[in-house]
């Protein structure tokens, strides 16, 4: 930890500290003249600010077993303590559990503690609201890594796709690495895409700057798609709307292979669909579909390709080619059977 980020959670200790004294206790003036005393710091005041800011949230967590355990640490501490001076014992054990809680709640909801991570299986989406007000969405098997510091907001795609809400800090840029990619912003919103060996990065408002592995950068536009593949990289523009369809519970492909649209349909749960033909892999297909709709989906690829469906035991359903199938079923020509 960096002499900065010590200093830093040391006032919101002192902070929460100061908060449940000042909301359980008679105050008295002497109390009232020490805090207006630590509150005339501008980071102390910023500190206060956020202790009320976090006790106003803290019902939302107010039963998860990190929070249950820190007041009924609190509680222990309290009743081991010597008592000293005036104070009863059940507004000591007030204020250190208040304390406890805000300091936790602190760390679980706003702050972005290093190490903190998100992630979604199949066929589920999450929103995350961060300390600075910014906003994650994140589409199915997404893993997220996020690390704030007092000189900027790293955070790690690790595998997926999220919806990036930046809340604007020109003093503490945004910064997102996937791979060996790293878009930076200041306030904005992108979204970006780390799958395997593909990144994609778009932009929907504002400005970002993506630097690849080699050293290379791009400024984007609104509208603009920066893309890292094994084929090199490539800037195009993209329809946002398609891009952004998964946040209303949307499916959109637009030319894509056979083999990346199944992939994508399977990530949103449903049925697993499996391709037992592996020469229609590359065939490209376009639609609008219902995330975790899938029988619409295969309904729509065996009208388009020469497909046939069939279900196994397990649930699962084979897409086969439909040529070979009937090659397979159809009655031998007369003549061609031994006598």
């Amino acid at each position: 930890m960096d002499e900065d980020d010590f200093a830093a959670g040391r006032r919101r200790e002192e902070a929460a500290q100061w908060f449940a004294r000042l909301k359980t206790l008679p105050v008295s003036q002497g109390t009232l003249n020490d805090f207006f005393a630590w509150r005339r710091q501008r980071e102390n005041a910023e500190a206060f600010e956020e202790a009320e800011r976090f006790w106003s949230q803290a019902e939302k967590v107010g039963d998860r077993p990190s929070i249950l355990r820190a007041i009924e640490e609190a509680d222990q501490r309290a009743r081991s303590r010597p008592r000293r001076g005036k104070l009863p014992r059940p507004y000591s054990i007030l204020v250190i559990g208040i304390a406890a809680v805000l300091v936790i709640c602190s760390a679980v909801l706003f702050l972005g503690p290093r190490g903190l991570a998100f992630s979604t299986g199949t066929g589920e989406q999450r929103t995350i609201a961060l300390a600075d007000g910014s906003r994650l969405n994140l589409n199915v098997e997404t893993d997220i890594g996020v690390d704030y510091r007092s000189s900027a907001r790293n955070l790690e795609l690790r595998n997926g796709e999220a919806l990036f809400s930046v809340a604007h800090e020109d003093s503490r840029p945004f910064v997102v690495t996937a791979g060996a990619v790293t878009i930076t912003a200041t306030g904005t919103r992108f979204d970006v895409t780390h799958r395997a060996q593909r990144t994609a990065v778009t932009l929907i408002q504002g400005a970002v700057t993506v630097r690849a592995a080699n050293g290379s950068t791009a400024h984007l536009r609104p509208g603009q798609q920066w893309l890292s593949s094994p084929d090199g990289m490539s800037l195009r523009t993209v329809s946002l709307q398609s891009v952004t369809a998964w946040t209303q519970g949307r499916v959109l492909f637009d030319n894509v292979p056979l083999t990346d649209a199944l992939a994508e349909i399977n990530r949103h749960g449903g049925k697993l669909v499996v391709l037992d033909t592996p020469q229609f892999a590359g065939r490209r297909i376009s639609g609008s579909f219902e995330a975790g709709d899938t029988d619409s989906f295969v309904t729509a690829v065996t009208a388009f390709l020469p497909l046939r469906p069939s279900t196994d035991q397990a649930g699962r359903i084979h897409l086969a080619d439909k040529d070979e199938l009937e090659k397979k079923i159809s009655p031998s020509p007369l003549g061609s059977h031994a006598p």
